[in-house]
């Protein structure tokens, strides 16, 4: 190997990844619905656990791609309510909860 070589490779290995980095700020800007986003996928999980269907088969319901629901039960997907709600109808689930119409007022 030549000197030019190495140097290069050394220059190279001394570069900041900064991939991580941008991964982590986005991560630690979008906490909340990451964090909601997440529990939602989970109890998308179990329901389709204890129901003993796949992705796959929600895919279907939902007519959408299974690397879509791959994406709603990893938690990254950033969900629409037109979404949660067809998500909740089809699974005969409740995945949000809101305060009812009179405990949401605030005098």
């Amino acid at each position: 190997m030549s000197i030019q070589k190495m140097k290069e490779k050394i220059v190279g290995a001394a570069i900041i990844d900064t991939e991580w980095q941008e991964a982590a700020a986005f991560r630690e800007a979008n906490a909340a619905w990451l964090d909601v986003s997440f529990r939602i996928g989970l109890a998308i999980l179990r329901t389709l656990r204890e129901r003993k269907m796949s992705q796959k088969d929600l895919a279907g319901k939902m007519k959408c791609s299974p690397q879509y629901v791959n994406k709603i039960v990893k938690g990254s997907e950033n969900m629409t309510l037109e979404t949660l709600c067809k998500l909740e109808k089809i699974l005969d689930i409740k995945l949000i909860d809101v305060l009812p119409a009179k405990a949401a007022h605030v005098a």
